[in-house]
């Protein structure tokens, strides 16, 4: 990670280098040239007060990789308060030079309005223009818009053919989500084996959907060597970022004593841990503990209760027990 950010220092530095050196008086180039040196060692040892200081300078003197970095501080809240209207109006500016980096920002602002009505066509031409421009961001969210049809008709191909295009440049959520497809056979032959590459990669780099994804495949051994000890291992690595997939996945194995011993009270700790998230599987566990009393006090209500919000969110095994319990 660090030698790609020294690369892409260097890279940034020479694309400042360009634009000062074919603007203004030589002067006037000295002190852009200043103020990139200035902004760039400042973001380089976290000094982000005074990086946004010196990008903003550049930013408005039309520099447009400046105007993305100003964009990227007032975006994230470094060195200033978040404020997504300034980070979009310098995204704009810069956008329109044709920097994708900066077209990938605005999608993503346009798709959840972030500062700006929200305008999920506009989201699309702009992913669409960062992902020509080579933009692994934006080629995963133009894949995930074709893969749930938001604003473009559903299309697993064109996703497949958009993840690919991000994941060959080591995008996580974009391997993950090829995973998901091989997975399911969506746009694609079904593969497990291609499936557990995909989540591998994306594992490796410390995602914790995929590392949930790839728990399930140990699990059953599907498109890998069955492994109870690799599952518990990436559903602990999962549940410890927050994930609720990976949080219901370590519920399953201390309520079943797999990989470790049986324990209910931390199997409904975790549970509760997914239920809270509104996972229907952590809610439809959850349930199945109050109703048996297993490292809860019994209760038929707070098992129904659970049941409820789990098949509202889709659950079919909570219907199939409220069913079962009358309801």
């Amino acid at each position: 990670m660090k030698k790609l950010l020294k690369t892409w220092f260097c890279l940034f530095l020479c694309a400042l280098l360009v634009f000062i050196c074919i603007t203004g008086t030589a002067e006037e180039q000295d002190e852009k040239k200043d103020w990139a040196e200035q902004a760039l060692k400042a973001y380089d040892v976290q000094d982000y007060e005074t990086s946004l200081h010196y990008f903003t300078l550049l930013a408005d003197a039309g520099d447009p990789n400046a105007q993305y970095m100003t964009a990227f501080h007032y975006f994230c809240g470094r060195g200033t308060e978040q404020d997504f209207g300034k980070a979009a109006a310098y995204a704009r500016m810069s956008a329109e030079q044709g920097i994708p980096a900066s077209q990938s920002m605005l999608a993503h602002i346009y798709l959840y309005g972030l500062g700006v009505e929200q305008n999920v066509a506009k989201a699309v031409e702009y992913s669409q223009l960062a992902a020509n421009g080579g933009d692994a961001k934006a080629q995963f969210l133009i894949g995930w818009m074709y893969d749930y049809g938001v604003g473009v008709d559903q299309d697993f191909a064109k996703a497949r053919e958009y993840y690919q295009l991000a994941a060959d440049q080591g995008n996580a959520e974009a391997q993950t989500y090829l995973g998901v497809l091989y997975e399911d056979g969506a746009g694609v032959p079904q593969s497990y084996e291609e499936a557990a590459k995909y989540y591998q990669m994306a594992a490796d780099q410390g995602l914790a959907y995929a590392q949930a994804h790839l728990a399930q495949l140990y699990e059953f051994g599907n498109g890998v060597e069955q492994s109870s000890e690799m599952s518990l291992k990436y559903y602990q690595l999962a549940a410890d970022q927050g994930d609720p997939m990976g949080q219901w996945g370590m519920g399953k194995a201390y309520q079943f004593g797999v990989g470790v011993d049986v324990d209910y009270v931390k199997a409904a700790e975790y549970y509760q841990l997914s239920a809270d998230q509104e996972d229907p599987d952590g809610l439809e566990c959850l349930g199945y503990l109050y109703l048996e009393g297993l490292g809860v006090e019994q209760s038929r209500e707070k098992a129904i209760e659970l049941y409820e919000l789990a098949a509202e969110r889709g659950s079919e095994e909570a219907q199939r027990q409220l069913l079962i319990l009358g309801q």
